[in-house]
């Protein structure tokens, strides 16, 4: 039920409420306060409601969670230096060239052995230094960086310096979309990355002597590179972890039984990495509002399973899958969901190339295919319910006013058609600060299930008035109340009266309309 109904309602029936004074009479009113209604979809989304033989069912793929490149791999803020000097005094007169330097840099990447990638985003930072006493042109080429196959080449041109204080120019290439070659100037290495700077003086500048004192270099910083392609080893580092899922409203659940139907579903590995690996669940634990904790059962679990490698290339991959079937002949997750628990615990451990190297640095992942663990499975919404109580507490403060015409005493009414086959009965505990009960307010009858009556347009409906009086001395104290908490006790029952499982058909509703019926105390 939607709480907020009955905030409203309460408000309204109490803001008004005060001990009674002199020169006062009684007048009776009726009014109407909420109506709405309440299907299936707004307690659950529609995209997981399928409909078989006329009842509904969940029809669940949901991705739990995944591993993507990044997890994987991702290439380090990372600055290196290509420098140079000369062995003795050479003249640099005008226009004349007289640096051509090819380096190798090796990122570091620990365990991780990369022979190319491809930046989705982010970029480099380029910065020459210009030690000697005439204007410089830069070229700085990443031989093994391309775009388009273009290799990255950018010019600078740096004014005159000294080996205190050189010339500086600063330039940034955004990488997105660019290749990078890490297996270095003879193609055999991984980490690797190339630079080749060349330099030469102005052509209308003085002629200069460079001396081995100075050092000409350029600097360049990879910054915030993302990546939507590697290839390469990536390891075999053992990740292990535990992630929970929470449902909050599972925890309004304080006691009674909840039955469901036996349940099937699939617990789906679905690999877009050209990586081979294995996956093990360690434990998955269900824990309720009463600590009572059901941890599911399952051959597969605590026990490795292999995940084969993706299969394709140039970015059309086709996944591999490896499925873990749970049923009841094989798992308890039917006593795993009937344990109503809001916390769902799941540790794991997964270990890519668990035998090495073996594709001798030709695995492949790309950001779009990730590694995925996805529940798949069709539940029939068919739950049997006995005294189940859902439980939950708020706000509420009441103004005791005794200047204003206010409510003696009265009740609250529930007009309601139900197409629902559970039965309901209600009570608001209203509290004090301290959590106290000030009063009860109870339904003098439940909202009866739609078994009990008949079916219109093809749907069975059940019509039930339900009266929640307010006593006079509960007015007189509900300046004390701060909080109200509402318990909702349900059941499922046939037509012989019978606690049992029930389908949810389709089309359920739940239509009410929410008043007053009010003395009011009148003063002069």
């Amino acid at each position: 039920m939607k709480k907020l109904l009955f905030l409203l309602c309460i408000g309204l029936v109490f803001a008004s409420c005060k001990k009674r004074g002199k020169a006062i009479w009684d007048t009776d009113w009726q009014v109407p306060l909420v109506h709405d209604s309440l299907t299936l979809s707004d307690l659950v989304a529609d995209s997981l409601l399928t409909v078989v033989a006329g009842n509904y069912e969940l029809d669940i793929d949901a991705s739990l969670f995944e591993f993507k490149l990044s997890d994987f791999v991702a290439l380090p803020d990372t600055s290196v230096e290509n420098t140079f000097h000369v062995a003795i005094n050479i003249p640099a007169n005008p226009g004349v060239s007289f640096v051509n330097s090819v380096e190798d840099h090796v990122i570091n990447m620990g365990d991780v052995q990369l022979k190319k990638v491809r930046v989705k985003q982010g970029g480099v930072q380029l910065k020459v230094f210009n030690p000697i006493g005439t204007k410089t042109f830069f070229t700085i080429e990443l031989p093994g960086v391309s775009k388009y196959g273009v290799p990255l080449s950018q010019e600078f041109i740096a004014p005159a310096g000294t080996q205190s204080n050189p010339g500086v120019a600063v330039g940034f290439v955004d990488l997105a979309g660019y290749e990078l070659d890490l297996t270095g100037e003879n193609g055999t290495l991984y980490n690797r990355i190339q630079s080749r700077m060349l330099v030469k003086s102005d052509p209308n500048g003085p002629s200069v002597i460079v001396t081995p004192a100075d050092i000409i270099k350029f600097q360049f910083t990879m910054k915030d590179v993302q990546l939507d392609y590697a290839r390469g080893y990536f390891g075999n580092e053992l990740v292990s972890d535990t992630v929970y899922a929470q449902i909050d409203a599972l925890n309004n659940i304080t006691t009674g039984m909840l039955d469901v139907d036996a349940m099937t579903f699939d617990l789906k590995i679905e690999n877009g990495l050209k990586v081979n690996g294995k996956f093990k669940i360690n434990s998955l634990k269900n824990i309720n509002a009463a600590g009572s904790t059901v941890s599911l059962t399952h051959p597969n679990i605590g026990t490795w399973n292999t995940i084969s490698a993706a299969t394709g290339s140039n970015g059309n991959i086709t996944p591999s899958n490896t499925t873990l079937s749970f049923t009841p002949g094989n798992s308890n997750f039917e006593q795993y969901v009937e344990n109503h628990g809001a916390k769902n615990e799941l540790s794991f451990q997964l270990q890519m190339n668990p035998w090495g190297n073996v594709s001798g640095g030709w695995d492949e992942i790309y950001d779009a295919h990730p590694l995925r663990v996805k529940l798949k499975g069709l539940f029939p919404l068919n739950v049997g319910m006995s005294d189940l109580i859902f439980q939950d507490t708020f706000a509420l403060s009441l103004v005791n006013d005794p200047n204003k015409t206010n409510v003696k005493s009265g009740q609250l009414w529930v007009n309601a058609m139900n197409a629902f086959p559970f039965e309901g009965s209600l009570e608001l505990y209203l509290l004090d600060a301290n959590f106290q009960t000030v009063g009860i307010v109870s339904g003098t009858s439940p909202i009866q299930s739609s078994v009990f009556g008949a079916a219109v347009d093809g749907i069975m409906q059940k019509k039930s008035v339900v009266y929640f009086p307010v006593s006079e001395a509960l007015c007189d104290d509900i300046g004390r109340v701060k909080h109200c908490m509402i318990k909702l006790k349900l059941n499922t029952y046939n037509a012989n009266g019978q606690n049992v499982q029930v389908s949810i058909p389709a089309g359920a509703f739940f239509k009410f309309k929410l008043g007053a019926n009010l003395t009011l105390e009148n003063h002069l």
